[in-house]
């Protein structure tokens, strides 16, 4: 039950549908196996039949010129063969003294007419058994031959199963596997619709790869829900957002990168900070260094798209997360933002200049949290050389 709920039921009716599929395929493989093979005994039993019919002639024609001993002799061409004459009532004329065996007595009951069948012997194996009428007498020949076209039916079905089964597996697997990461971005929709007061849950659902087109259209509803929700009603914790930026806190971060990482979604991270802010805290007032840090804040939300995500992860340190944007874009970005912050003129202290580390997250290449530490250790880098610089993780 657990595999089923996990492959879900279109991607269920998927998997039936492909074995159904292959069923038919195996069945139509072993059906036309077993014409092959049925056509193959056929072809051996006439063939049977005419051998014994010349062996019958040549019986025939040797009862003309001479006395019966040695008329079997160098007639079969084949050691595993064996042939008698037979009276009309039933008994071995020759060779002299042989008896009929169960399988013999079956067939010679069965016949008739001149013809050939396939019965088991008593250890199970097919024998072709044929009777010709010899010239010129009242006896009639009975040749046997074992059969090969049978026992070759066995390795044909045991070939079909030695195909069918590894494929059905494997078909089974990939369904499982593909189930689960189709059904990947619903779990995670479906988490985020519990908590759409938060306030990085656009963030969140932009970030979800949707993987049909059901799971685009839940994404695109959630997102539309999430923006016309009234903040007034939706009470969002206190604690996630600051209060001087409107930007988030760093307590949103392992619930959110946890859920980014869980959808397969790669990100960039920016961390920034102001440089020498140790000298602007001794010269301006905190009223002062408020104005900039909200006017800075400013500038980081103009730079950054909606699904991104913008956090002040300390007095004048901030993170830009970047949802599926790929390093070089993010690098361009960091540029741009650290250009425009060194042009620009905050009320209150004048001109600033920021320092920005760059790093970037790929699915199943290492925690995501590490990639927040190694950009603030690519931020320590950038400062360490001379500020005013943005330096990237290497590839």
């Amino acid at each position: 039950m657990a595999v089923l709920s996990r492959i879900g039921l279109r991607q269920l009716v998927v998997l039936l549908v492909l074995l159904s599929l292959l069923v038919a395929a195996g069945n139509m493989f072993w059906a036309g196996s077993s014409l092959y093979q049925q056509a193959l005994l056929d072809n051996d039993l006439h063939r049977q039949q005419g051998f014994a019919r010349q062996l019958a002639d040549k019986l025939g024609q040797r009862l003309q010129q001479g006395p019966r001993a040695g008329l079997l002799d160098d007639l079969l061409m084949d050691e595993h063969q064996r042939a008698w004459i037979i009276s009309p009532g039933g008994q071995v004329v020759l060779p002299g003294g042989a008896r009929l065996a169960a399988v013999q007595e079956r067939a010679l009951a069965l016949q008739q007419h001149e013809q050939t069948v396939l019965l088991p012997d008593d250890q199970g194996v097919g024998q072709m058994i044929s009777i010709a009428a010899v010239p010129g007498s009242d006896w009639r020949l009975m040749l046997q031959t074992p059969s090969v076209g049978q026992a070759a039916v066995q390795p044909a079905f045991a070939d079909l199963l030695v195909y069918i089964l590894p494929a059905g597996c494997l078909l089974l697997l990939l369904a499982w596997l593909a189930g689960g990461s189709l059904a990947r971005p619903f779990r995670l929709l479906a988490a985020c619709a519990r908590n759409l007061n938060r306030p990085e849950s656009i963030a969140v659902i932009g970030a979800v790869q949707p993987s049909s087109r059901e799971a685009a259209e839940l994404q695109s509803g959630l997102l539309q829900g999430a923006r016309q929700l009234d903040p007034q009603s939706a009470m969002p914790d206190a604690s996630s957002i600051d209060p001087l930026t409107g930007l988030s806190t760093p307590e949103i971060l392992p619930e959110l990168v946890t859920n980014i990482s869980l959808g397969g979604t790669s990100f960039t991270a920016l961390v920034l900070a102001v440089d020498d802010y140790e000298q602007i805290r001794e010269h301006f007032s905190e009223p002062l260094r408020n104005l900039a840090l909200k006017h800075l804040a400013g500038l980081l939300l103009q730079h950054s798209r909606e699904l991104d995500i913008s956090v002040r992860m300390g007095e004048e340190v901030f993170l830009l997360l970047l949802p599926q944007c790929p390093i070089v874009i993010a690098q361009r970005i960091a540029e741009r933002l650290r250009s425009k912050i060194q042009d620009s003129a905050f009320e209150g202290v004048g001109h600033m200049t920021i320092s920005v580390g760059v790093a970037a997250y790929q699915p199943g290449s290492s925690d995501p949290l590490e990639t927040l530490k190694q950009a603030q250790q690519l931020l320590i880098s950038a400062r360490r050389e001379g500020q005013n610089r943005v330096h990237v993780m290497p590839e």
